[in-house]
This record gives C-alpha cells, structure tokens and sequence, in this order.
C-alpha cells in the first residue's frame, strides 16, 4: 500500500479538476450533519450519504458510543466535539451509526477478558454493557448471533438516549431544530435500518437506562 502515491493522485485527480469548490470550501464549513460512528474501517459516512467534503462533521470511535453526562469519568474529547458541532456549526442532523460484525460489540460481550488484555478499549466499552446485560436477561434462550444483532441495534439507539442528558441537544431538539436518529448498517447487503428517538426500541431503553442508573448509584454507595 502506497499511501505516497494514493496522496499525489488525489491532487492530480480529484483536487485539479475540482480547484474551484476547493479554494471555496478553505473558507469555511457548514455540515448539516454529525455522523458519530464506529471506528470501524468499513463504515464511511461519505459514501453511504453520498457527500462530499464538508458536509460530515464526524466523530469515531469504537462501537459508535456517546458517554452520558451523569456519569463519571467523562470523555471530554467525545462531547467537546458534540457541543461544538451543534453550538457553533449547527448541525441539523446528528446520526449516530451502528453496523453488522461490529468488534466493539462483539467484545462488550467479553468485556472481562478485554479488560484484561486491552485496559483501555475494555473501559470504554464498558460504558454499554448494561445493554448486554439486559438482553441476557430478557433473552435467555436467544442465540448468540441473534443477540449480537440485537446488541449491534440497542447499542446504536442507546446513544440517542445518551445524547438526550445534555442540555444543549435536549433544547434543540424540543424546539425542532436537531433531528436525532440512529441507524443501523448492514454491511453484507448495503440496507440501512433508521430508528427515531421516539422508536420501536424506545421501551428496552428505558429499562436499560434505568437499570444502568441503579448500578451506578450501588456502586456510588459501596464507595462512600
């Protein structure tokens, strides 16, 4: 892989032929949309938009996950780029983007052993295990596959609800001017699933929530 040669055709290629929309775009960015997604290489916003440069602003990072504001041990990096994106650019749109095969997901359901071996991807995943806790429960007898998929799908619209406990998205999107969605994309066949904030998931994340809230505050007391 010749990443040398792939730069210098960009600018002969794409860059030459299109210098015009380029000298614009150094001017300034208007996104119309944030794409927080999976870190996963096989997930590119601009192609499954069909968009070009300037019109993503986008956040990465393993298993698509937005850390909620109650909680502790924050992850500023996540949410500074969130606030910035509807405080000063204005998105109209914020997706948040889960996917089929996803390895995030895939090690929330070994999360001890990924604890162990990777520390660091093990405490940010742990941020959604509550939600594979709860289809253990409520599923016992589902297969792992299926639970995967379901995971995969939970996982992505959990974000939306994460991203409902500040208050610079909740005021927005009460008033209209920020949609919220979460979708889910099936990479061997190329659908993309779409679920609204208010969706058929809308009750498991509730539950999901609150139990997330009952673990956190045993663990507050067993630390005070």
């Amino acid at each position: 892989m010749d990443l040398k040669k792939r730069i210098e055709k960009f600018k002969e290629l794409e860059y030459e032929f299109n210098k015009d929309f380029y000298m614009q775009l150094k001017k300034e960015q208007k996104p119309h949309t944030l794409f927080i997604g999976c870190s996963d290489s096989r997930v590119d916003a601009e192609n499954i938009f069909q968009a070009t440069a300037g019109e993503i602003f986008q956040i990465r990072n393993i298993a698509n996950i937005v850390p909620r504001e109650e909680e502790p041990g924050t992850h500023p990096s996540v949410v500074s780029a969130i606030e910035y994106a509807v405080k000063i650019l204005k998105v109209k749109n914020i997706i948040v983007c889960g996917h089929s095969n996803c390895g995030g997901c895939a090690a929330i359901r070994k999360l001890e052993e990924y604890k162990e071996n990777l520390p660091y991807t093990g405490e940010w995943i742990s941020q959604s295990i509550s939600i594979s806790n709860y289809i253990d429960y409520k599923y016992p007898d589902m297969s792992e596959d299926n639970k995967m998929i379901m995971l995969e799908k939970l996982n992505a619209v959990q974000q939306l609800d994460n991203l409902m406990t500040y208050d610079f998205v909740r005021q927005k999107f009460a008033t209209e001017e920020l949609n919220l969605q979460a979708y889910y994309y099936d990479i061997g066949t190329g659908s993309i699933s779409v679920y609204d904030y208010n969706s058929v998931f809308s009750d498991m994340i509730k539950e999901i929530t609150s139990s997330r809230k009952l673990f956190l505050d045993q663990d507050k007391k067993m630390l005070s």
